[in-house]
């Protein structure tokens, strides 16, 4: 086993997600303000079965109106819940999935980086599933 931190492994995208959850934990333990956030929490699969690790992002949608804090959530064995709600209405998606843990820098696990999608949340707590499509192979010049 090598010296470092837990987390020291896992790809970049990770720690990030880990990061900004980290401070929407902290942010949230001062007195709540803002509009209301609901949970969200359901399913997100890849290829057919449920993603093992991962992270999901709910972000308002400004371009159609919405506006507020971001939802975030970690995915584990296919299933995520928010950690602080998020808002209702129109929002952006970014899901980031893999088979575990980086164990090295040479090991990338990441099933699909960056899968964007949108919808529309409840101004109540909703369950919502998601079933991220393999990428599109590379276009043939």
């Amino acid at each position: 086993m090598t010296s470092g931190s837990l987390f020291s492994n896992w790809p970049l995208q990770f720690r990030l997600a880990l990061a900004a959850c980290t401070l929407v934990i902290v942010a949230g333990c001062s007195k709540q303000s803002g509009p209301p956030r609901y949970t969200v929490s359901g399913m997100v699969s890849f290829r057919g079965a449920p993603v093992p690790v991962g992270t999901i992002a709910f972000e308002p949608d400004t371009s159609r109106g919405n506006r507020g804090p971001a939802g975030y959530a970690d995915i584990i064995d296919g299933r995520f819940q928010t950690h602080l709600g998020a808002v209702g209405g129109p929002h952006i998606v970014r899901i980031n999935g893999a088979s575990g843990p980086m164990i090295d820098e040479t090991q990338d696990t990441s099933l699909f980086s960056d899968y964007r999608t949108t919808c529309d949340l409840p101004q109540q707590s909703t369950t919502i599933d998601f079933d991220v499509p393999p990428p599109r192979p590379p276009r043939r010049r």
